[in-house]
């Protein structure tokens, strides 16, 4: 329509028309305007701040599983040389417990590493020194040419340790704890879509709930159910690798509205600390940085559309 035509058409309104159009016109803008940024400053706060929970479940270590272990002294290790049945435990802080069978005494022994592991001419197998020290040389491949040394630890408490795999247990999955908050596919959307939209969603959950393949690549769901019938555990991909160790922290104090915003979706500019690209230089690097958060408004609420790890 040409501007001749369009005049023509203003010039035929009635004032009453013309005065409802102008109305009309000033509603439209008014409503594509963004809302004021402390109105909403705490819904934003808090989905920035929950958002922590739910990029953990799905980018970081995830839910707590039970550990992968060989279940009781059925499996222990036996030592031809000393006729001793052993194990190394593995402690939760990584700090591992040489464990063995006192046969005359009839009771189990533990000790912790005691010195640096020696190249020396300690026998293969289990033995113990004058010195009160259990000396361990396992033979690898054949040969033995490294002793790991032990100290007996008087008071030491092993640890209940919680046995639930079997032979039947699937190799690639692993069984979500009983304790966990979250035990269900559903349960972990449910807690998803109270921070995040449904559009940022949509891609995720193909990832975590029902994998994708690719030409050259096979990627499993993070979470599912045991459909095999044998356990009631939800479950967890154990070979699925953490986006990250320590997700990027939030200073909210200063969020400023940036353009483009409107009145169903604004865009916030915040200071963040984590790892980022510094694209003046190309170089990862960690620190303080301003970061813009996407967030859309749907039907029950401002949604994070950007993720915040």
């Amino acid at each position: 329509m040409n501007s001749t035509v369009f005049k023509k058409i203003i010039k035929s309104l009635s004032p009453v028309l013309l005065a409802a159009a102008l109305m009309l016109s000033m509603m439209l803008q008014s409503c594509s305007k963004p809302p004021e940024l402390e109105s909403i400053r705490a819904e934003l706060e808090a989905l920035v701040r929950n958002s922590a929970e739910v990029n953990d479940i799905f980018f970081g270590e995830g839910l707590e599983v039970y550990p992968r272990e060989s279940s009781g002294d059925g499996n222990a290790l036996y030592d031809e040389n000393s006729g001793i049945y052993y194990n190394i435990i593995t402690e939760k802080d990584g700090r591992e417990i040489f464990k063995y069978y006192d046969s005359s005494a009839k009771k189990y022994v533990y000790a912790e590493e005691y010195g640096e592991p020696q190249k020396d001419s300690a026998p293969n197998g289990i033995s113990f020194t004058d010195e009160g020290l259990i000396a361990f040389r396992p033979v690898v491949n054949g040969s033995a040419d490294t002793t790991f040394y032990y100290k007996v630890l008087e008071d030491y408490k092993e640890e209940v340790r919680e046995y639930v795999y079997d032979e039947d247990s699937p190799l690639l999955y692993d069984y979500v704890r009983l304790e966990s908050k979250y035990q269900s596919v559903d349960q972990i959307k449910e807690l998803a879509e109270k921070v995040y939209s449904k559009e940022y969603l949509e891609s995720i959950y193909v990832i975590m709930f029902d994998g994708l393949k690719t030409d050259d690549q096979l990627i499993y769901a993070r979470y599912m159910t045991d459909e095999s019938g044998n356990t009631d555990f939800f479950l967890k991909s154990n070979v699925f690798k953490p986006y990250f160790e320590t997700q990027t922290k939030y200073d909210l104090s200063e969020m400023k509205l940036v353009n483009p915003s409107r009145a169903n979706y604004i865009n916030v500019e915040v200071t963040a600390y984590g790892t980022y690209i510094d694209y003046e230089t190309l170089e990862k690097k960690t620190g303080n940085y301003k970061k813009v958060l996407k967030f859309v408004l749907e039907s029950d609420g401002w949604k994070l559309d950007t993720p915040t790890y």
